[in-house]
C-alpha cells in the first residue's frame, strides 16, 4: 500500500486538519483483512479529509 498526494497542492510540510474521527477511521481501516476493501475504506477517509480541508477530489491517496 502506498499513500500518495497531489504535489502541486500538498508538500510534505503542509498541515491538514484531522479529526480524531478520521484518525480512528485509519486505524479501523488497517485491521480489514480483505486488502480490496481495506483501500476503498481508506480512500473514502482520505477524500473526507481532503475535502473538509478544501482540497480537490483526489488530492489525497492510496494504491
Amino acid at each position: 500500500m502506498e499513500f500518495h498526494y497531489d504535489r502541486i497542492t500538498l508538500t510534505t510540510q503542509s498541515d491538514l486538519q484531522v479529526s480524531v474521527a478520521d484518525l480512528r477511521d485509519v486505524i479501523q481501516a488497517f485491521v480489514i483483512p480483505d486488502e480490496g476493501q481495506r483501500l476503498l475504506e481508506l480512500q473514502v477517509v482520505l477524500e473526507c479529509i481532503a475535502r473538509k480541508n478544501g482540497l480537490a477530489a483526489g488530492a489525497l491517496g492510496v494504491e
